[in-house]
């Protein structure tokens, strides 16, 4: 436990990407993952259907880099500790349309939605050799 959030490792194939990515920021992250050797920031997914709240990016470079797991926070919409919002509006977003939209089968264009969490999210530093198996 870390401020309250648990870290569970996830296997990689219960993870869902909500959202487009930079293909130029995910080679960074890679890069910038490797060099570390350690996991450093989970991944914030949604609890029962494994959605991607917040690490499109890093669960696309763990995809690129042949991890089997990922550390992830499991949250629902419902937590008081999360908001979402719309990237460019700063409006509300529906989260219906969220689940909506990942059960089509689609994923929402880079920076569509801004999740905030409090308290602040935790850093973690996990051995990559735990995450290949």
């Amino acid at each position: 436990m870390a401020h309250g959030y648990q870290i569970a490792l996830r296997a990689l194939c219960e993870v869902r990407q909500s959202e487009q990515v930079d293909p130029a920021n995910v080679t960074m992250l890679c890069e910038s993952i490797v060099r570390a050797g350690h996991w450093l920031e989970p991944i914030i997914v949604e609890r029962s259907r494994g959605i991607v709240m917040d690490g499109n990016h890093r669960f696309t470079a763990a995809l690129q880099l042949g991890l089997k797991r990922v550390p992830c926070i499991q949250l629902d919409y419902g937590d008081p500790r999360v908001c979402v919002r719309h990237w460019q509006t700063g409006q509300v977003f529906e989260v219906e349309r969220i689940f909506r939209t990942i059960a089509r089968g689609e994923m929402f264009p880079y920076k569509t939605t801004r999740h905030a969490f409090d308290p602040a999210l935790p850093v973690v530093a996990i051995p990559l050799e735990r995450l290949y198996a």
